[in-house]
């Protein structure tokens, strides 16, 4: 029930196939480690933050590609991931680092209260609140100086 999700999330941080990559890899895991993860209260919760952790560390080693490729990957019009209506938002989201990329995604995207987008994401609340004004901070700027541009 949760892959769909997961997928969808991890599509908003890596390229489609490369989402469906990790969050393969992260129920694989899940399922090596079921006898343990089945006793915990949150076993989706463990799931997504392996995908997540994984995901980081993929598109941390990516590094940033050109925004218009990876722009595409924020307006999938496929029936997992819904089309942004906005190519300047999905533009400046991939100009985030990863882990404040991840932070958004969870925060609203996925409509996850800050503490648990923290907890999934290894951050303690606090970090999570100083990454999010930052994340909103850089994105306000990005598409400020487009507006800029475009009334030149």
């Amino acid at each position: 029930a949760e892959y769909p999700r997961v997928v969808r999330s991890l599509s908003r941080l890596l390229r489609r196939e490369d989402a469906e990559d990790v969050a393969q890899e992260a129920f694989a895991r899940l399922h090596q480690n079921w006898a343990k993860v089945s006793r915990y209260e949150q076993p989706d919760a463990w799931v997504r933050r392996v995908a997540l952790n994984r995901a980081i560390s993929l598109a941390t080693r990516e590094g940033r590609r050109g925004l218009k490729e990876r722009a595409g990957m924020l307006r999938n019009t496929d029936s997992v991931t819904p089309e942004l209506p906005d190519t300047r938002v999905a533009e400046a989201l991939l100009s985030l680092p990863p882990r404040q990329r991840a932070l958004v995604v969870l925060y609203y995207y996925e409509d996850r209260p800050l503490a648990e987008s923290a907890e999934l994401l290894g951050m303690s609340p606090g970090a999570a609140k100083v990454a999010l004004h930052r994340a909103r901070r850089r994105v306000a700027e990005m598409l400020a100086l487009e507006v800029a541009d475009d009334a030149r």
